[in-house]
């Protein structure tokens, strides 16, 4: 015998036994064994649990279930709605099924069993179940509304829950191709991408969903027309190749009420301010050295960074030209220029969890425009940060020569304490000039790499004063009625760009930022 049992029966203490101690330890052990046996017996001889069929009315979480609008041929996010047994008894559902069968675009599943129909679902009494619901749309027209119920049948009772869904129809734009990129001994990085045809032309006739990156190959232009809404997958994104043109509204006829809008692919409510949907290793928007991108009444957002700059070698041609747009809720950076040439008008740049505008080097320059950085996470970086160094993966120091960066009219403004960071060593050009700013700005920094009354730096500006904004928490970026920006702003740059974001005339007394007071 080489039972539990049996060892412990057997079992001698180290020095010998003692007596009346092995047959008191036998009697415990046994009356042990008669117990554990009789409660087997005792839990095997349980009756079942019994389940009737009974017609009784269930209970609903909802009678209604709104499922977000999703794009045709793009599954949902799940819902869920709760069925409720209201009796003390333990009922037997004959049938929950979706009144559209097999050809239903809705799906359900309950208890991991899924299917257009599910019988004799079993419910304990004053228990409940949660039924799952998805639905993938079959394409159609721009827009088109699905319906369908949920039927429950209890006995004779026939329930039932309605079943409600918007979906869209899209341009779908999937990758074709691979680029690998060598990563020492680990994987290669994986670049899935398609090339645009030939000079290719996006319309608003309906949205736009991209997996992978969509190229715009060399000597190609690629147009985006007003009311264009483009939605990227998870780590995907915009690659203008060397060479190569990206216009969007390009004859300036589009306006605040009508841009062309770069996003994530989910449409739900609750993804509308969440950063990082898109864009993958290289960025949301990528320009590449030697490609341009003229870019007029946009919204960028939900992305890692929203635009990349790469390297350029021009003084006077920017690579990119931002008017009258607004990048906003990215995770990283709303622009990552490294050592490009930016010229921007116009322009708001939102909550990023880096930086609003990170400019590693090159040319910058900015009129009207307003960095103001609400992040609600942890951010320890200011929102726009100037550099003409950086530290490579070796902890090597390598230079790129900011050569000028000019702010005119600006407002840089945020949640931190300074919003500006200035960093800079020796043996590279380092210029930079802020004219008629409101700056959040550490007066002091340590070391002292500026002096606010340095008038080769700073001219005219307002230094840590609330900009008093209306709620750039909430996207509302223009002046309050008490906001010092009003009748800040100097001529010169007002006359450069007369009217503002919402083509409002700025003269003759211009306020700071992107928005006139009205």
């Amino acid at each position: 015998m080489n039972s539990f049992f049996h060892r412990l029966l057997v079992f001698e203490p180290r020095f010998g036994p003692v007596p009346g101690l092995r047959s008191a330890k036998i009697r415990n052990l046994f009356g042990l064994a008669i117990t554990l046996s009789l409660w087997f017996w005792v839990s095997g001889c349980q009756p079942d649990v019994l389940f009737i069929e009974k017609s009784v009315p269930l209970q609903f979480s909802a009678d209604t279930v709104y499922l977000d609008t999703v794009f045709a041929q793009v599954g949902s996010s799940t819902r869920s709605v709760r069925v409720i047994n209201p009796t003390k008894d333990n009922l037997r559902i004959q049938r929950i099924a979706l009144a559209g069968g097999v050809d239903s675009p809705f799906r359900i599943n309950i208890n991991g069993a899924s299917g257009p129909s599910l019988e004799n679902v079993e419910l304990l009494a004053g228990d409940s179940l949660w039924i799952f619901i998805e639905v993938t749309a079959p394409p159609q027209g721009n827009q088109f509304l699905y319906t369908d119920s949920i039927v429950i049948q209890t006995g004779t009772v026939i329930q039932d829950i309605d079943l409600v869904t918007l979906a869209l129809d899209a341009h779908f734009h999937y990758p074709t191709q691979e680029l690998l990129i060598p990563q020492g001994t680990g994987p290669p990085l994986r670049i899935p991408y398609v090339v645009l045809p030939p000079h290719a032309v996006w319309t608003n006739d309906k949205p736009h969903v991209v997996y992978g990156y969509i190229v715009v190959d060399s000597a190609q232009t690629f147009t985006i027309e007003p009311g264009t809404q483009i939605h990227f997958h998870n780590n995907s994104g915009l690659w203008v190749y060397k060479n190569g043109t990206l216009l969007v509204d390009p004859l300036k006829t589009g306006s605040a009420a009508q841009p062309v809008v770069f996003q994530g692919d989910r449409l739900e409510p609750f993804y509308r301010t969440i950063p990082g949907q898109w864009g993958g290793v290289l960025g949301g928007i990528f320009i590449q050295q030697g490609a341009k991108a003229v870019i007029h009444h946009a919204v960028i957002k939900n992305g890692t960074i929203g635009i990349r700059v790469d390297s350029t070698g021009s003084a006077t041609q920017p690579d990119l030209i931002l008017t009258n747009s607004v990048l906003e809720h990215h995770s990283r950076a709303g622009i990552y220029s490294g050592f490009g040439n930016i010229r921007a008008e116009n322009t708001i740049i939102g909550e990023a969890g880096l930086y609003g505008l990170y400019a590693l080097g090159g040319w910058v320059s900015m009129d009207h425009c307003t960095l103001a950085n609400m992040f609600s996470g942890a951010r320890s970086t200011p929102t726009l940060g100037l550099f003409n160094y950086y530290e490579d993966a070796q902890g090597i120091i390598r230079t790129r020569p900011l050569w000028q960066a000019d702010f005119s009219n600006c407002i840089v403004t945020g949640n931190n304490t300074s919003e500006v960071g200035i960093g800079k060593v020796d043996g590279a050009a380092f210029g930079y000039f802020f004219d008629g700013c409101l700056l959040q700005i550490n007066p002091n920094p340590n070391p002292p790499r500026y002096t606010l009354t340095d008038p080769t730096h700073f001219k005219d500006c307002l230094f840590n004063l609330s900009a008093q904004l209306n709620d750039p928490f909430h996207s509302q970026y223009g002046p309050d009625t008490n906001s010092p920006v009003i009748n800040a702003g100097k001529l010169p740059a007002a006359q450069r760009v007369p009217l503002d974001f919402y083509h409002v005339s700025r003269l003759p007394y211009p306020d700071l930022g992107a928005i006139e007071f009205p």
